[in-house]
């Protein structure tokens, strides 16, 4: 499978190249054009409960996947909003992706929903989160720019501005300064990751 991720970072979208028997799996409705000699199979990945796991962390109930029949096939993808998308190739490893931010993966890669709990709700970026783990190639997207952090020790980031994360990182929820910072500064809650890991950050919330 061949990718290239075009028009970053204000309206990216995702062009893959399959060759006979190669898949894709996206969100519904994002799709954008493709050649002929790719189908398309809509179904709940996970069955029932694995899909209301997935629409509790802000994604659709249905995914479609897409299989080529022939090589060098074309399919465009891209997110429901203006913004950007990126690459993770991942080796057995999980990261947690913020609600709403998954766009596609291969095969080779489980979508299940995790609970943030209260450090979620009151970021204000819901109650669940989606882990993406396993083998193969996984694409989010952002309404912003996304760049990749790695954290060594310890790194604050608005609430807001998280996309994704290595599930090997620790956060909390926290504010800076005082009562007068929390209500004026508009920098008030935040999330403090720790450990070792590469955070993905976005420059919009």
């Amino acid at each position: 499978m061949k990718q290239e991720i075009k028009s970053k970072p204000d309206f990216a979208f995702l062009s893959l190249h399959l060759n006979n028997g190669e898949q894709v799996i996206a969100e519904s409705g994002s799709m954008v054009g493709m050649t002929t000699e790719l189908t398309m199979e809509t179904n709940m990945k996970g069955g029932l409960k694995g899909a209301l796991k997935r629409a509790l962390g802000g994604e659709s109930l249905f995914m479609n996947t897409y299989t080529a029949t022939a090589d060098n096939q074309r399919i465009d993808l891209a997110p429901a909003t203006p913004g950007d998308v990126e690459h993770l190739a991942l080796d057995g490893n999980s990261v947690l992706v913020q609600s709403g931010s998954y766009m596609s993966s291969s095969p080779g890669i489980e979508v299940d929903s995790k609970w943030a709990g209260a450090r979620g709700f009151f970021g204000g970026e819901g109650l669940f989160m989606l882990r993406c783990s396993g083998q193969g190639d996984l694409w989010i997207s952002s309404y912003g720019a996304i760049h990749a952090i790695d954290v060594q020790g310890s790194y604050v980031v608005d609430t807001g501005h998280i996309v994704a994360f290595d599930d090997s990182l620790s956060y909390e929820l926290q504010s800076i300064g005082g009562l007068k910072s929390l209500l004026f500064s508009k920098e008030g809650l935040v999330c403090e990751f720790s450990g070792q890991g590469r955070l993905w950050i976005q420059t919009r919330c």
